[in-house]
């Protein structure tokens, strides 16, 4: 197996796999290698030794079903065929997989459980997700929005759409909180802006940050965003069975907590 890509699962449908912090999923810079172009290096080579004939110069058929951004780690699921790719994307669009998260955010989350529900958009300035209030919403006129500030904001990659996810708290330190994030939509930058907007900013996350959260990261040590995608759940696209795959994440200060806590 190649060093670029940690497999937890394959079957003739799937390929899941464990992507590392600061792995792209897919479209990595020039000389720099991501989830997608490193599973097919490994479908490639697998089939150059299993395969004989014609079929050994086939590209092999990889398509993401979930992408996670650069900094987060965590499952990733692949799909082999068409067919596949096409029922899991179903299962996405009809809110039939469930993705768990583990996200340590700075200070003390007062509730033990919570729900989030926002608007949210992509800036076009500096390409970062914007919480938006109801009254921002509707402000919006030729692809601008008003932000409570007064400023002038121009959205893109689509319309402003819902955001939502629940939240439990798994442990707690002295500056922090570890919760347990269900993903109920799957929207760009998605828990990182709205944990941040909640005034929780994910640790290590600079592009959401406060000058609190970061002096709060840079005492601890921390360099990575800790927010790790650990579980994800579906039904098998072959199969019908539901099922689940899961990691323990590599980032050591969620790690640590999670052991601290007999997760």
């Amino acid at each position: 197996m190649s060093a670029d890509i940690r497999i937890i699962y394959e079957d003739d449908d799937l390929l899941v796999c464990h992507k590392r912090a600061g792995m792209a999923t897919e479209g990595a810079a020039a000389g720099r290698m991501d989830l997608i172009s490193a599973a097919r290096n490994y479908l490639a080579r697998r089939n150059r030794t299993n395969t004989t004939g014609r079929q050994r110069n086939l590209p092999p058929y990889v398509a993401t079903v979930n992408r996670l951004d650069q900094p987060v780690e965590g499952v990733v699921v692949l799909a082999k065929t068409k067919k596949a790719a096409s029922d899991l994307a179903r299962q996405i669009k009809d809110k039939k997989a469930d993705k768990y998260y583990y996200a340590l955010c700075y200070g003390a989350v007062p509730e033990r459980k919570g729900h989030l529900s926002d608007f949210i958009m992509r800036r076009e300035d500096n390409r970062l997700a914007q919480i938006l209030t109801a009254d921002e919403k509707d402000s919006l006129r030729d692809g601008q929005v008003t932000l409570r500030s007064g400023e002038r904001v121009r959205l893109t990659g689509g319309d402003i759409k819902s955001a939502r996810l629940e939240y439990e708290v798994i442990a707690r330190t002295e500056n922090a909180t570890l919760l347990r994030v269900h993903l109920l939509t799957g929207r760009f930058h998605q828990i990182r802006a709205q944990l941040s907007n909640l005034g929780h900013p994910i640790l290590g996350d600079d592009r959401y940050s406060t000058q609190e959260s970061r002096l709060c990261s840079e005492e601890q040590g921390i360099r990575e965003v800790c927010l790790a995608a650990y579980s994800y759940s579906f039904d098998h696209p072959a199969t019908g069975r539901r099922v689940t795959f899961e990691v323990s994440p590599d980032n050591s200060a969620i790690r640590s907590l999670i052991e601290a806590n007999g997760r």
